[in-house]
This record gives structure tokens, sequence and C-alpha cells, in this order.
């Protein structure tokens, strides 16, 4: 097989960028092997997370309540709600609710600027709803 002439002159004058232009090639091709197979991976794991997520959901329970002032029954927006270290606060109507909590012992405390804290011990069971009176200092 007898290439033409402009081919050959063509090789010879490219060659020494050959090699070069080789190496280059082949580094991107194990790099997209290596991204396609690092997806796989993740893809898997993630299926594992959504799964075991799903799991934990089928038990969970919620936790709603309101915050108001003990004596005159207002409620109280903006009130911190404490529940094992993890803050949530009540609306603009004093109101509160906690999803995916799953069952068992918490520790809640309900705080606000000028009222006194109150703790309490929850043993969640089911779905509860909790009327939080706080006593103005």
């Amino acid at each position: 097989m007898c290439l033409p002439l402009w081919q050959l002159i063509l090789i010879l004058k490219y060659k020494k960028y050959m090699k070069s232009i080789l190496v280059i090639a082949a580094s991107l091709l194990i790099s997209v092997t290596a991204f396609a197979e690092t997806d796989k991976i993740n893809n898997k794991k993630g299926k594992e997370t959504e799964t075991v997520a799903f799991i934990e959901n089928v038990n969970a329970l919620q936790l709603t309540g309101s915050v108001v002032d003990e004596k005159n029954k207002e409620t109280l927006a903006g009130a911190t709600i404490l529940v094992d270290g993890k803050k949530y606060y009540s609306d603009l109507d004093g109101n509160f609710s906690i999803n995916d909590v799953i069952p068992g012992k918490y520790q809640m405390v309900v705080e606000l600027i000028s009222y006194e804290p109150v703790s309490l011990e929850i043993d969640l069971n089911k779905n509860q709803n909790l009327n939080i009176s706080l006593l103005q200092k």
C-alpha cells in the first residue's frame, strides 16, 4: 500500500508531535473511564442511602405545638425550640412543626427573650401536639 507523497510529508513533518498527541489521547481516555467508574460507584451509594432514608421515614413521627404567654394566652412568635440540640422556631402564630422525628425520648427546651425557659422530656411514640406556656420574667 503506497501513500501519496503529501501524506508522507505530513507524517514526517508531524512525527515529533505524534508522541505527545498519543499521550494526551491515552490520558483523556483513562480520565473518562475513571470518571465513568466513579459515577457508577456514586450511583450505587446513592441508591443505598435512599433506601435507608426511606426505611427511617416509615417510622418517623411529627411533633407539633404552640407556644403561648402563660398569663394572657397570647401566641409567642420566634420562640426557640431545642430538641436534642437542634433548633426550631415558632412561626408568627406561635406554632411549630418538627417533621421526621424518630420515636424515642427527647430533651426539649423552649426559650424566648424575657421569658423563663421551659424544659420538657418527651417520650415520642406517636404524632404529638404540645401546648407550651412561657412565664414572663
